[in-house]
């Protein structure tokens, strides 16, 4: 692939030149490509580039001049000949420059191998949202795939694990590649990695920043999905609090064997409780107040779990009083 300053040739042959910019005013890039190819790989140049479009329409009038002029091979022809399609916006990235960007989205479209043999994920996370915008995230996804980027970041990250101090903007983008770009393990891993632990767009107060890249809000109704799960997990353990607590400081005995000890098996139980609860992937500490802050169980010895305090229970457990606030 050649190029220079004014132009990027993707395709020698190309009978198209694209000049994209990210909005009206802002620096423009112009690429050379074939415009077959951008038909077959993205249902937006297909609609854009048909007889439907005026783009179309002078798209096929410029090529019959060529051919009329003699340039049966569209290689020799100068490009100030060739056809030109203006695009404005390629997308909510995080790229200062749009320029290799592009250029990046449009060797993948045409099978050629990209500026950087192994593309970071950021790379194919700015990557996916192009793919996004311009409807072409079947081909990149089979291109993505075919080189095997998923598989070579994961071997670099100890089988794919999370690291502890991954950025949630680095969980955000892996997510967005397994959606768009169809890498199951990116999906499974990082979507259940944000519904343990929480997001920073899911706090309260938090408004939707439209200029933010994509990952931000993650498409498709997935940013909302993602909510609803993580809301119906809390609800979920936050009833089973509530119900067991309610049991036992109801002041019935549940311990129904008829032994002397029955008192003792209550607090027993509802001593071993109380720390099961608070163990596992979940119960981070946000999680474990957001759990208690939330409970709307109401119990004949102690009032709303919001408003409950540790030392109305511990003296049916046993516990002192520190031992519950250590856990939150």
């Amino acid at each position: 692939m050649a190029d220079n300053d004014a132009l990027l040739v993707v395709a020698m042959a190309g009978d198209l030149v694209l000049d994209v910019s990210q909005a009206e005013g802002a620096p423009q890039f112009s690429y050379r490509v074939d415009s077959k190819t951008l038909r077959e790989s993205s249902r937006y140049f297909d609609n854009l580039l048909s007889d439907r479009f005026s783009e179309g329409e002078q798209l096929s009038a410029a090529l019959a001049a060529l051919k009329r002029a003699g340039h049966s091979n569209l290689a020799d022809a100068p490009i100030d000949a060739l056809p030109r399609v203006t695009i404005v916006d390629v997308g909510r990235t995080s790229v200062s420059t749009i320029r290799e960007l592009l250029a990046d989205f449009l060797r993948a479209i045409h099978g050629e191998d990209l500026s950087v043999a192994a593309p970071p994920v950021p790379n194919l996370a700015n990557l996916a949202v192009v793919a996004d915008r311009f409807d072409a995230t079947e081909t990149l996804s089979r291109y993505v795939r075919r080189k095997r980027y998923g598989a070579l970041l994961d071997a670099k990250s100890a089988k794919g694990r999370i690291s502890t101090g991954m950025t949630e903007e680095r969980v955000r983008q892996k997510l967005l590649v397994g959606l768009l770009f169809d890498h199951a393990p990116w999906v499974t891993r990082y979507s259940k990695h944000l519904i343990l632990r929480d997001s920073s767009q899911w706090q309260p107060g938090v408004e939707e920043d439209h200029t933010r890249p994509l990952w931000w809000n993650l498409p498709n109704g997935v940013e909302d999905e993602l909510i609803q799960r993580r809301e119906y997990i809390l609800e979920t353990i936050n009833s089973l609090q509530s119900h067991f607590l309610k049991l036992y400081t109801s002041g019935e005995r549940q311990c129904k064997l008829g032994y002397d000890t029955s008192i003792q098996c209550d607090s027993f139980q509802l001593g071993e409780m109380a720390p099961y609860d608070y163990k596992g992937p979940f119960t981070t500490t946000p999680n474990r107040r957001i759990i208690l802050e939330t409970s709307n169980g109401c119990w004949s010895r102690c009032a709303n779990v919001r408003h409950t305090k540790w030392t109305e229970i511990t003296p049916i457990v046993g516990y002192e009083p520190g031992y519950f606030h250590s856990l939150i």
